[in-house]
């Protein structure tokens, strides 16, 4: 094609591709307030249980104790009482007049990007899969769909795990009877849109180095050599993502990204393996 139908091409799946995006806002727009409710299901889950140990902490209190009133801690001095009188409110903080646009803003587009995603790279795949030879669209086939779903699977895993996890340890540091955690929309979107993409990006790590070892630029023996390097690199990339001092949630972060590293190098060396001909004789 010419430059001219380059162009023209691009402007058609570009075209395309914000048309599926706006009708994946819209929708998602639609449903603001059932989607912020799910992003916001690792702090509800949080709070319920630190609400829960601080409940199993009083009650155990008032039996070393029995002169505090029951009052003091629930509503009431009826031994019955098991709502707390002061418990940490699930719901979160707006500071600004724009908070809560701006945080249905955000859910929306970023659930817009999720579902729409497929299709817009599926258009960005066939403008640039017709510059492309054979060999190179095989490499493409097989490598980018792992990809996605690598990607997809750290997003789960750290918001399934990772940041519930942090959620409950990080308000915890300090006695919460002294210090309670404020949380604000904006703050906590920020918190669990940079943790999920930052695993996303850490889950690719087996295919980057099986495309390494693939094109000779690094042994598999190499990775064997450097694990040790590797793990402490990997505690330390843990402590900078992760937002809090908390070890759980380093080490929670660490143990994928090293399983992953174990299966980069398995998969690197089987794929290093030379291959039989055809007919010829098992050594």
């Amino acid at each position: 094609m010419s430059l001219g139908e380059h162009l023209e091409e691009l402007r058609k799946r570009l075209f395309r591709s914000v048309i599926v995006l706006a009708i994946a806002f819209g929708g998602a727009w639609w449903f603001k307030e059932d989607l912020a409710d799910q992003v916001m299901w690792p702090w509800h889950n949080a709070v319920a249980q630190i609400n829960a140990d601080l409940a199993t902490r009083y009650e155990a209190e008032l039996v070393l104790n029995p002169e505090i009133p029951r009052s003091r801690y629930f509503k009431s001095d009826d031994p019955e009482e098991k709502t707390l009188r002061d418990p940490i409110d699930p719901r979160p903080n707006a500071f600004s007049i724009t908070d809560p646009f701006f945080f249905a803003l955000n859910v929306s587009i970023y659930f817009a990007c999720f579902f729409a995603g497929p299709f817009v790279l599926w258009q960005i795949w066939q403008f640039i899969a017709a510059g492309l030879y054979k060999h190179e669209k095989r490499l493409v086939y097989m490598y980018f769909p792992i990809s996605i779903l690598l990607f997809l699977a750290g997003v789960l895993f750290c918001f399934v795990w990772i940041i519930p996890t942090g959620m409950y340890y990080l308000p915890s540091i300090l006695p919460l009877d002294s210090v309670r955690t404020t949380l604000g929309l904006n703050g906590y979107f920020e918190f669990v849109s940079t943790l999920c993409l930052a695993m996303g990006v850490m889950f690719q790590l087996p295919l980057v180095m099986i495309f390494l070892s693939s094109l000779g630029l690094v042994e598999p023996k190499t990775y064997s050599k450097y694990r040790p390097h590797f793990l402490i690199g990997a505690l330390f990339i843990a402590g900078v993502v992760t937002p809090g001092p908390d070890w759980i949630s380093q080490v929670l972060m660490t143990i994928p990204i090293y399983v992953l590293y174990e299966l980069g190098i398995i998969v690197a060396r089987w794929r290093s393996r030379p291959r039989r001909l055809p007919g010829e004789a098992r050594g």
